[in-house]
């Protein structure tokens, strides 16, 4: 059983992180005193998390948890950096579960309680209303990221919530009723003023954060002058792998697609 421990966007992980093997101690603590806990099926086998509340009790617990030695609370971004993509990846269910139960508590169409479905029904996983009926599952809001090639220059963005010379890749949402291939090109004619083409998926990632699906591409320029919409961009620049400038961190799906273009420098 892996067991997680997340306070608000942070994770506490032991010296041999990022889950607690041992069901006593900490762990055991932690658990109990916790308002929201979650089991579920990962890649890496059966999970549990728990999340800790900054106020009340709760706040009392992590301040223990802090005197412990070996532990550590981290960003859960930070984590995604220092533990290999296998050993995180329950974790990042977990904390997207945790954040689907915060808001799935009530029915969207009478208002009654939720409630978690039983295990071995059709809809394990979900939670119904007894009111209605009606069944919730957890929220996925897809989005799609892509690098953009001209020649052996690759596109970067500064987003304007961004700090100063840090640089990502152009993204956004996926829209009701539109493809991922439709999103991706709208996102470059949208943020950067060009149209692309020769799209190829390259690889996903679930980032909760809270309950996005990253969907990456790699695409080329065809036509157009790269320009910063001005709203969510700021600044474009064409960078060859030499040239790249403060990147996202290692372990998100950017850092990936851009290491991958680096290795051609």
């Amino acid at each position: 059983m892996n067991r997680y421990i997340f306070a608000g966007q942070d994770i506490i992980v032991p010296a041999a992180g990022p889950s607690f093997d041992d069901a006593s101690g900490a762990w055991a603590a932690a658990a109990e005193a916790a308002t929201g806990s979650r089991e579920y099926e990962a890649g890496c086998g059966r999970c549990v998390a728990v999340m800790l509340d900054e106020g009340g009790a709760e706040a009392a617990m992590l301040g223990a948890l802090s005197e412990v030695e070996g532990l550590r609370r981290i960003p859960l971004r930070q984590a995604l950096s220092e533990y290999p993509a296998e050993a995180i990846k329950g974790a990042l269910r977990g904390a997207a579960l945790l954040r689907w139960l915060e808001t799935a508590r009530y029915c969207g169409a009478c208002g009654a309680p939720l409630a978690d479905k039983d295990a071995g029904s059709e809809d394990y996983g979900a939670r119904s209303c007894a009111a209605c009926g009606r069944a919730y599952f957890p929220r996925i809001s897809p989005a799609v990221i892509v690098l953009i090639r001209k020649g052996p220059r690759a596109l970067l963005a500064h987003n304007a919530r961004f700090k100063s010379g840090f640089f990502g890749l152009i993204a956004g949402f996926v829209e009701a009723g539109e493809t991922l291939e439709e999103a991706a090109a709208r996102e470059a004619l949208e943020e950067a003023g060009i149209v692309i083409e020769n799209l190829r998926y390259a690889k996903s990632q679930p980032w909760p954060f809270p309950d996005s699906l990253m969907v990456a591409f790699t695409a080329d320029w065809a036509s157009g002058e790269a320009r910063p919409d001005g709203v969510e961009i700021g600044e474009l620049r064409w960078c060859l792998p030499s040239e790249l400038p403060e990147i996202p961190p290692r372990g998100s799906v950017a850092r990936y697609l851009l290491d991958e273009f680096a290795k051609e420098g």
